[in-house]
């Protein structure tokens, strides 16, 4: 008996459809195809038909009827869907509604139903980076946290504790230079294009599966291995500042004395000051007073004045206040930034501060004034200091929705599938078992000798293509990987797979997000590092690039590898490489350093490289992602000399989908197969059709 079960789309109310009681529904089932090499496949069915009865119809809400609107079911979204076959589960994923037909006096709903593992790249649609919520890993963009994502101890984030799952490797965006580090320019190491801010693969994994609504088991995903993986956030981001910037005024450029008997408040005195230092950001305009937040900040406004009494004694209030203006509005508002009471009779210098949380293009123009009876002016004697300070940015949510947020999640998942040949199996509960294709296959063997109709058999060759390729995302704009192909013919880390067949199909397996990383020298030295960079005119600069897959390599202590800086009593960082020596940077291809490398470390890249820009490699790791991923999966599937798709019709029950794995094999007769692809058809009077690979004995 077949039972098609349904969710509600806004609740996990369970909903049993009606059927016509003699279905003959064809559901296909596979995890990949012979054929189709370059994506993963999901398990479906072929459209049927539902009887528009009173049950079906309260579910679709009456959706033949053109004049009624649908309430609670929309057709634009999945309903989860559970198909029986004698109360074994046959498929779980999704049903979707095709159309309804009115013939003559008979009504029905067409719909098709395609497992999990197109349900969750359904589900996640259009959606980008930007619908994450990465708000915890909220933190100060300091140069204790980027010195610390370098080790175990992590980022401190702002809500409290440490993270690992954002790492700040230095990237050259074509204008570095040994000479920025040996001749510490401090405008080099406290800015974020070249301290990038890198995710943990992982992390931005399980947050996907959060927002899915989906969950996985991957004993790949939670390895070592995998956790090494981060990717940058792109290297053209707006400069943030690591330390935040103090600017100063040491002097005013008005006449003085000026009166501060004011009528109101906020009619103030704004003050032309003179001597401005360290504003880094252009942020302030001294003439009149007027700061210009350069990014998100909480801005400290510090002001010292002498100030002197009109009439003897003057007593009364003293205010700095602020004449501020959100970004973009036209209407401003009176910020009470500090007071001070005074009693004086002769010269004395006031000190007023306040703090005030503002975003980026905000403005505050800086005003002094008085209660109406005080009777102060600023004298021409005494100190007339001005300080701003701009808090250390928390660059999470700007940068990553700046410069990353549009990349869809699905194409995420889709290339971390393919890069790392990932089989994904719907299992139950809207749970996907993921494993790569070397881990996922097992020895055991299910015999279905005496299931097979061998009255008609049919073995054919596979379609072997002549060449398969492998390519990371191409990043047209990348000048040192372009130069690097017009060099050797050939993409940076691609593989290519001649196939000895008379055949001229090329397969392509290519990267939508992830692009391969380069590394190089710095100009004027010996130490690496990994470069994103256009030619641009007789210079280089940053762009919008593709993220880049890097491994994180973390040093413990000194001794593990160099001293790349530290921090001074201004809590500055003096750019040394201190005893760099030959090393490498710690975010690259390899999970090892160039000097240490050696054949059993493992690479990022797809295949082998020229390393002409790599002189200190000591020997080029050969665990390569094809060699690591997709080595044994091209041997085994498109064998040129025994390769062979053997397809028969097979009696199948609904325990025997019900309990079949890919990852087994089939034996027939005394030859073991991997299973292509099984259509089963849920009439218990019809066959079902299977495709099997042939493994090489070797």
């Amino acid at each position: 008996m077949i039972r098609l079960v349904v969710k509600e789309q806004n609740s996990d109310k369970l909903h049993e459809l009606d059927m016509f009681g003699n279905e003959n529904i064809n559901l296909t089932f596979q995890v990949d195809d012979v054929r189709d090499i370059e994506s993963k496949n999901a398990s479906y069915s072929k459209d049927f038909n539902l009887p528009a009865t009173k049950r079906n119809n309260k579910f679709f809400e009456h959706y033949y009827v053109a004049d009624r609107y649908n309430n609670n079911y929309n057709p634009y979204k999945n309903v989860k869907a559970f198909l029986y076959d004698d109360n074994i589960l046959l498929m779980e994923g999704f049903l979707r509604l095709l159309n309804v037909l009115d013939k003559s006096t008979e009504i029905t709903y067409n719909v098709v139903i395609f497992n999990d593992v197109a349900n969750i790249i359904d589900t996640l649609g259009d959606s980008t980076i930007k619908d994450l919520d990465f708000t915890d890993i909220l933190h100060e963009f300091t140069i204790n946290n980027v010195l610390n994502s370098w080790t175990n101890t992590g980022v401190t984030l702002s809500a409290g504790g440490t993270s690992n799952d954002v790492f700040y490797p230095i990237i050259n965006d074509g204008q570095m230079t040994i000479l920025d580090i040996e001749g510490n320019n401090i405008g080099l190491f406290n800015r974020y294009k070249n301290y990038v801010m890198n995710l943990r693969l992982k992390y931005v994994i399980d947050k996907i599966f959060e927002f899915s609504g989906f969950s996985y088991s991957s004993s790949f995903f939670d390895s070592t291995y995998f956790s090494k993986i981060y990717f940058d956030t792109g290297i053209e981001s707006t400069e943030l500042d690591a330390v935040g910037d103090t600017l100063t005024c040491d002097g005013l450029d008005n006449a003085l004395p000026h009166s501060l008997v004011m009528e109101g408040a906020g009619v103030g005195l704004s003050l032309n000051w003179t001597n401005e230092s360290n504003d880094v950001n252009n942020a302030f305009n001294h003439n009149n007073s007027v700061f210009v937040a350069p990014f998100v900040t909480s801005a400290n406004f510090t002001v010292t004045l002498p100030i002197s009494a009109t009439a003897f004694p003057a007593i009364g209030s003293i205010y700095l206040v602020g004449v501020y203006i959100p970004n973009g509005a036209a209407e401003s508002q009176i910020i009470n930034l500090d007071t001070g009471f005074m009693y004086i009779q002769n010269n004395d210098n006031l000190t007023l501060s306040g703090s005030y949380d503002m975003s980026t293009g905000d403005t505050m123009a800086l005003l002094i004034y008085a209660e109406a009876n005080g009777l102060f002016e600023v004298a021409s004697g005494g100190e007339y200091n001005l300080s701003i300070t701009t808090n250390p940015q928390q660059p999470t949510l700007q940068v990553i929705n700046a410069d990353i947020g549009d990349i869809k999640l699905a194409d995420i998942l889709k290339d971390v599938f393919q890069i790392f040949n990932l089989t994904v199996e719907s299992e139950q509960n809207s749970n996907l078992k993921i494993e790569p294709y070397n881990d996922y296959v097992s020895n055991e063997v299910i015999d279905w000798t005496k299931k097979v109709n061998v009255n008609e058999i049919i073995q054919e060759p596979l379609d072997i293509p002549k060449r398969i390729e492998f390519h990371h995302a191409e990043d047209s704009s990348d000048y040192n990987k372009g130069k690097y192909e017009n060099s050797q013919g050939i993409p940076f880390g691609s593989h290519i797979v001649e196939l000895d067949v008379d055949s001229d199909e090329v397969v392509t397996i290519q990267n939508n997000v992830f692009a391969a990383p380069y590394v190089n020298l710095l100009e004027g030295g010996t130490n690496y590092t990994q470069i994103i960079a256009e030619q641009d005119g007789e210079t280089f600069k940053g762009y919008k690039n593709l993220p880049r897959l890097v491994f994180k390599r973390t040093f413990n202590n000194e001794d593990d590898f160099i001293d790349f800086g530290y921090i001074d009593t201004s809590a500055s960082i003096i750019g040394l490489f201190n005893d760099i020596g030959e090393h490498t940077v710690n975010a690259h291809f390899y999970d090892e350093s160039l000097e240490d490398a050696d054949n059993n470390d493992n690479s990022l890249l797809y295949g082998l490289i020229n390393p002409y820009d790599l002189y200190t490699l000591g020997s080029q790791p050969i665990n390569t992602i094809f060699q690591s991923y997709w080595f044994d999966y091209i041997n085994e599937r498109y064998n040129t000399t025994n390769g062979l798709l053997y397809k028969a019709e097979i009696y199948l029950k609904p325990t025997d989908i019900g309990n079949f794995r890919f990852s087994k094999k089939v034996k027939i007769q005394n030859q073991e197969y991997r299973v292509n692809k099984i259509e089963y058809n849920t009439d218990k009077n019809s066959l079902s059709k299977i495709e099997l690979i042939r493994i090489w004995k070797r």
